[in-house]
């Protein structure tokens, strides 16, 4: 059985670290039993394009000619899509509409869903099939579906909707799902309650980092912002960002004011379960507050460190996330397959490392430039304590250059790197149901809001 932890509050003055900040400290409530093998991972140190697509092949297989046609035709699907895609937006658009997909079933939502993106499920699933063409393991796609089964059988029928749409039968479209989890990523996070604000609102940021290739998915090249609510009936209405939902969206925020943000993490066992994509739709579409989402993390079987082409060390290998529900109440959530660790406070935030789950090396420049984001992150959200709000996060968090040093691109919260970066950054306001929405870096390209009243509980 897993191991579950509950986290109290401890000003860390008393843990000796970090003096001065005000931030949870770990108290273990239970044992620990550990199914499977341990297994420590090196860290990926994030790559050019070129050489991430390398990193994706066979080497027993590949060749350098094979690895510049696979480049070659990367770029020229990209430009494709980028052709057909409408004129960017800018942060100056107002009154942008979110598009809202009614449906009966999970099928029918995916199939909707389908409908409405198939230009960019189709580009996608021939990318991806060009890129990573036999590496998805059958056998773990056939895994996986008995997961769904068990687990989440109604997600299973969302992918099948999908799959009808597009003309692809549920087998690839579950490939192309789990594919898509590869991608590099190195994301900052916070959360803050009305106790710390100067408004009394809640608030929770993403600066979302990807290879810049990926703002397709994400970013400024969509108009509107690539969001879509999702309505089935008899659930909880739920909005997703991402072109692609279900197979590579996030849900964001439901009707009942609980909301989430993730950051990527390098687990250290192995096992299988529900991805963390599916747990986040599974506690959006279900969940009212924080403790219902905890049940979902303690009730389930949770994937974790798979040395696949879906879990190799990419943006889904796990994710820490940041939950926040309408009372007020904020949840730290750390997990791997064996044990999951719940921290509450009103100020939390996160990167790419455990801070509770188990002690990190800090010795690669990923691992450093992670524990730099978090503490600048942490710095500035005590720094600023009674005088948070919309402006502090728009022009002083989400753009800060504060680390700026010369080993590497993973140190700023605002990242530059040459191929890899901040795409976008999401500031979510669940108590009046809004967004501020940065189509790149944000401090090029500033914030627009983004009205999302339709997610609201209807009386």
């Amino acid at each position: 059985m897993p191991a579950f932890y509950e986290l109290k509050y401890l000003n860390l003055s008393q843990t000796g670290l970090n003096k001065g900040f005000r931030r949870p400290s770990i108290i273990c409530a239970g044992g620990e039993k550990v199914d499977g093998v341990w297994q420590e991972r090196n860290p990926k140190v994030y790559k050019p394009l070129f050489f991430f697509l390398i990193s994706r092949c066979n080497p027993a297989s590949a060749n350098i000619t094979m690895m510049v046609r696979k480049t070659v035709l990367l770029i020229f699907v990209c430009t494709l899509l980028l052709i057909r895609l409408p004129h960017p937006c800018t942060a100056e658009e107002k009154d942008i509409d979110i598009p809202v997909i009614k449906a009966k079933s999970h099928y029918e939502l995916g199939y909707k869903q389908g409908e409405m993106f198939k230009p960019y499920y189709r580009g996608l699933f021939f990318l991806s099939g060009a890129i990573f063409g036999k590496l998805v393991n059958e056998s773990m796609v056939r895994k996986h579906l008995d997961v769904l089964k068990s687990r989440y059988p109604e997600f299973l029928e969302r992918l099948r909707g999908l799959g009808d749409s597009l003309g692809f039968n549920l087998s690839k479209t579950l490939k192309i799902s789990l594919a898509l989890s590869s991608i590099s990523a190195g994301c900052t996070i916070t959360a803050v309650n009305g106790n710390v604000t100067k408004n009394g609102e809640r608030y929770l940021s993403w600066n979302l980092d990807l290879p810049y290739i990926y703002k397709l998915l994400f970013s400024r090249y969509l108009r509107p912002p690539p969001m879509v609510i999702c309505d089935i009936e008899g659930k909880y209405r739920y909005v997703e960002v991402s072109s692609l939902p279900s197979i590579f969206g996030f849900g964001l925020l439901n009707e009942k004011g609980l909301s989430c943000v993730y950051a990527m993490v390098i687990p250290n066992d192995i096992g299988d379960g529900l991805t963390p994509l599916e747990l986040n739709h599974l506690a959006m579409e279900g969940c009212k507050d924080i403790n219902e989402v905890r049940n979902v993390y303690e009730n389930n079987e949770r994937e974790s460190g798979h040395v696949s082409i879906h879990t190799a060390f990419g943006l889904t290998a796990n994710l820490n996330a940041l939950w926040s529900d309408s009372s007020g109440r904020q949840m730290l959530v750390e997990y791997n397959h064996s044990k999951v660790v719940f921290v509450y406070g009103d100020i939390l935030a996160s990167t790419n490392h455990y801070q509770y789950l188990y002690n990190e090396s800090f010795t690669s420049e990923f691992m450093i430039g992670s524990k730099m984001r978090l503490e600048r992150a942490y710095q500035l959200l005590e720094n600023y304590t009674g005088n948070i709000d919309d402006d502090f996060f728009t022009k002083i968090l989400t753009r800060d250059h504060k680390n700026s040093l010369p080993i590497g691109d993973g140190t700023d919260i605002c990242r530059h790197g040459l191929t890899y970066g901040t795409v976008c950054c999401v500031i979510i306001k669940p108590d009046s149901y809004e967004v501020l929405y940065s189509p790149g870096h944000p401090c090029r390209f500033g914030f627009r809001l983004i009205d999302l009243s339709e997610v609201a509980e209807k009386p």
